[in-house]
């Protein structure tokens, strides 16, 4: 479940924050008054943070932690949302949009929109020529190699993922929509994103997913999951983010990052406002403080996470090539899908566990091990 964490819990202390020039931010609380609400991964916001946005712009924060964008899709679908902004994936904005979960954005107050980099303009943010997303952040998911186990020049496709010379050294994220993504882009398959359940074969998938499993180390549902099993040698080779390889790299640890010749996966989450929200004036207000300086004090400079904007790496000169952003061409995203067709893969994924051989499950979620 998601949970509530207060701006004073969350703060190591207040007026301790470095102070960010936040420029053009004057808006304050809209009619609802009392605090901004918003709804996101935690991990996003350091100590201090939202000392320095109440400083520069009068406005309160609170956060409320979620696990994913799908989690927090679901808080809106049920009506048990009632934040200001939530962030969401990509593949999330469309049924937000079109289930009316979100309002459109009034983007004479977001000046710093026109920043944003246009390969992150989705065309599926927009609706009867309005923009519901603000982008917030972009990443990469390169394959993490841990060199001390396997050669880095031995790996060079997502194919490693499938493939019998590695057995017991791969691993991924237990996710029925990224595992399909993976299996369709290592094996070629066209569309890489489909749209309907006949322009997918579910027994190949199914089959070949299956076996992905049964050479897998172990599956993961967290960041700091997959890194233990990288740390503790239970997997070698897997789809990891960016940012967590480079962290890793910089504590001594033998890996490296591998960009697959099928695409590199690429992830990135936008702020939404919701629809109903009590603060709209001040949400649009925290958003262009994102893009004036607290994007790049809450992620770019702590976690090595980029917010896709050109404002960010020119005037802090950060380099676009240490994100992968001079060379957009070379990502593959998850998109937008119907809810039918994700339960279907779901149905495929549970299915595939299910078959693997030399693998069990108990309760009511996965916990994989090998018999």
């Amino acid at each position: 479940m998601s949970s509530r964490v207060t701006r004073r819990s969350f703060l190591a202390g207040a007026g301790t924050a470095a102070s960010v020039g936040l420029t053009g931010c004057t808006g304050l609380l809209g009619s609802g008054g009392g605090t901004l609400k918003i709804l996101d991964f935690s991990y996003v916001y350091p100590d201090g943070i939202f000392d320095t946005i109440e400083q520069e712009t009068g406005i309160t924060v609170e956060l409320q932690s979620s696990d994913s964008s799908a989690r927090s899709l679901s808080l809106l679908r049920s009506g048990r949302s009632d934040h200001d902004i939530v962030a969401l994936g990509n593949y999330a904005v469309s049924p937000a949009i079109e289930e009316g979960h979100i309002q459109p954005l009034t983007l004479e107050d977001l000046p710093g929109y026109d920043g944003v980099f246009d390969f992150v303009k989705k065309d599926y943010f927009s609706q009867d020529g309005q923009v519901y997303a603000a982008p917030r952040s972009f990443g990469q998911t390169p394959l993490a190699v841990n060199t001390d186990v396997v050669s880095p020049d031995e790996v060079t496709s997502l194919s490693v993922l499938f493939d019998e010379n590695y057995n017991g050294m791969v691993g991924h994220r237990d996710d029925a929509r990224l595992q399909v993504l993976y299996e369709r882009a290592a094996n070629g398959k066209a569309p890489l994103n489909p749209t309907s359940a006949d322009q997918v074969d579910f027994t190949n998938t199914r089959n070949n997913l299956s076996r992905h499993v049964e050479l897998s180390g172990s599956l993961w549902n967290t960041g700091g999951d997959s890194e233990q099993l990288l740390r503790s040698g239970q997997v070698a080779v897997e789809p990891v983010w960016n940012y967590l390889i480079y962290t890793m790299g910089q504590d001594g640890f033998p890996i490296e990052r591998i960009y697959p010749e099928e695409g590199t996966k690429a992830w990135f989450l936008q702020f939404c406002v919701r629809d109903g929200a009590e603060n709209v004036d001040a949400a649009h207000t925290f958003i262009q403080s994102w893009y004036d300086g607290v994007g790049y004090q809450s992620l770019v400079e702590p976690s090595h996470i980029a917010v896709p904007h050109e404002a960010v790496f020119e005037r802090e000169g950060v380099d676009r090539a240490e994100y992968g952003l001079n060379e957009p061409g070379r990502f593959i995203y998850e998109e937008p899908k119907p809810q039918s067709l994700v339960e279907q893969y779901t149905e495929t994924w549970n299915e595939a566990k299910q078959a693997a051989e030399g693998w069990l499950h108990d309760g009511d979620r996965w916990r994989w091990r090998c018999q």
